[in-house]
């Protein structure tokens, strides 16, 4: 065997363990962005039951105590931040 043929199939093993390592890679990232994308629609889901909380407490005008309505108005407040940072940034990224 040559040196010059020992060098292709050191080349040629070297690019099937590269293209191996990026199929790997690539099935992985896959995987990864299909659970977030999962995740995304999940707190999209829980965010909307968030808001309408919210504005079912503001439009019924029930004797609920004020803690309660703080808390509520927090935790709408502080998802919303949360989708917008997380959520629409994302997707500005992605397009």
């Amino acid at each position: 065997m040559t040196e010059e043929t020992l060098n292709e199939n050191i080349l040629n093993e070297t690019l099937k363990h590269l293209k191996e390592e990026y199929e790997k890679f690539s099935n992985e990232n896959k995987i990864i962005l299909d659970k977030h994308r999962e995740l995304k629609k999940s707190f999209c889901s829980v965010y909307g039951v968030i808001r309408l909380l919210d504005m079912m407490l503001n439009i019924m005008n029930l004797d609920i105590p004020l803690d309660i309505t703080n808390q509520i108005e927090l935790l709408r407040s502080y998802s919303s931040d949360i989708f917008e940072r997380q959520i629409l940034e994302i997707e500005d990224d992605e397009e």
